[in-house]
């Protein structure tokens, strides 16, 4: 089988792109079904953040779909015309989507080079994968992304790439740094109750804000947070005087359309007389509508205005970088070299199997010519077949080992099928 990953992230498309590809868990699982109903001899992993959604195949040689009905897929389940977010697409095939993969996991490809919350969407992404066929699937692709978990654990182990300031959330907080020199009299306001969210007020606690508020859809949640990291909880239907009350807002839900609205929170200056106001919006889909970044003396942001912070944060961390990708370079050539072994391993065997049956037959045509032959002519004709055998299969055996090597063995390999009416075992 072959492999493919289409996809965009924060490189590669702004915010306003990558919110209108953004997957739900809920989402995902649906769309992996309507995809799997429409080419059942694929399999499909859905990846979607904050900063990336990617696409990862694994299908049969010569089989639907391509890379250009992936997309189309795509725009017709997210309901986006083509044009609006096909130039943001990359694409990979074989090797370089396996290389892309193991880099994605281990965190060389994020905003923050070396956070650890991508192994864990990596992870999540597969259990919905599974989740979301009822047959035990994906096996290829179950396959790659373990191999791919293990190489982040070596990458994370060896490197230390992931100690320090690695997260979305303490960039966000060094980010509120540059804006407010001290944050003693300020009021820390937090939207939103999940993992992202409690870990960047964890961060922010270190700065010792003078009050800091946790307010989420579900009261029951924001109650738990704020329990635990000594905040206060408040209900989300005072949200507006909440905002009006903070100096600075942290939003990180799953909200599938803005909750901070100009229509809304238009007011807001005037409520705060006009203090300033710093708004951090983590979430994708965003949270706060871009319009609010024109209010007089409000500084709203969006996780791409992050950045400008995490350029000098890759830029300390170069060395552990480059130890980090010579690690992918080798897990990469291992994967590619067992996979290979496994893609072309059959054709070589079924090949050998159909040489070895045409010699045995023209050897029994021959003997029924030959009856004056001797044992041991009989013998030197055998081995000269065999021999022949040998020669004929030497070449296509090191072409298609040395293809498998690249992750393009299977190509050759069903060539050859087709080429000698093998039987296909994909």
């Amino acid at each position: 089988m072959r492999t493919f990953v289409v996809g965009c992230n924060h490189r590669t498309a702004p915010v306003t792109v990558r919110e209108k590809l953004a997957f739900s868990d809920d989402q995902c699982a649906g769309a992996l079904r309507q995809f799997n109903d429409r080419y059942p001899q694929a399999e499909a992993i859905l990846l979607s953040t904050c900063n990336r959604t990617e696409m990862y195949l694994a299908r049969p040689v010569r089989s639907e779909p391509t890379v250009q009905d992936t997309v189309a897929f795509l725009a017709e389940h997210r309901d986006i015309p083509l044009h609006e977010f096909s130039p943001s697409l990359y694409q990979h095939e074989d090797a370089e989507a396996v290389r892309h993969l193991f880099r994605v996991v281990a965190s060389l490809d994020s905003m923050v080079v070396g956070e650890s919350g991508i192994l864990a969407q990596a992870k999540n992404a597969l259990r919905v994968a599974k989740g979301a066929i009822e047959i035990d699937a994906p096996r290829r692709l179950d396959a790659l992304f373990q191999r791919a978990f293990a190489v982040a654990k070596e990458i994370h182990t060896k490197t230390r790439i992931a100690e320090g300031r690695v997260s979305v959330g303490s960039i966000a907080v060094d980010f509120a740094k540059q804006i407010f020199s001290q944050f003693t009299d300020k009021t820390v306001l937090m939207i939103g109750a999940g993992e992202m969210g409690e870990l960047t007020l964890k961060y922010m606690l270190e700065m010792k804000p003078r009050r800091v508020l946790v307010t989420n859809r579900t009261a029951a949640r924001a109650e738990e947070l704020a329990a635990r990291i000594g905040a206060e909880a408040r209900p989300f239907d005072d949200l507006v005087d909440l905002v009006a009350l903070a100096d600075v807002v942290l939003s990180c839900t799953g909200a599938s359309q803005p909750i901070i609205t100009l229509e809304r929170f238009g007011n807001i200056p005037q409520m705060r007389r006009y203090r300033p106001l710093l708004m951090i919006d983590m979430a994708v889909p965003r949270d706060i509508a871009p319009e609010i970044a024109e209010l007089q003396a409000v500084f709203a942001y969006n996780i791409d205005d992050l950045q400008q912070v995490t350029e000098q944060h890759a830029a300390d961390r170069q060395s552990k970088v480059a130890d980090s990708e010579r690690i992918v370079e080798s897990a990469v050539m291992d994967y590619l070299n067992w996979q290979g072994s496994r893609d072309v391993g059959p054709a070589i065997t079924a090949l050998t199997e159909r040489l070895g049956e045409i010699t045995e037959r023209e050897f029994n045509w021959l003997q029924n010519k030959l009856s004056d032959c001797s044992d041991h002519d009989r013998e030197l004709i055998q081995q000269m077949l065999h021999r022949v055998v040998k020669k004929v299969l030497h070449q296509p055996t090191r072409t298609l080992h040395a293809k498998g090597a690249d992750g393009r063995g299977m190509i050759y390999a069903e060539t050859m099928r087709t080429l000698f009416g093998l039987e296909s075992h994909d």
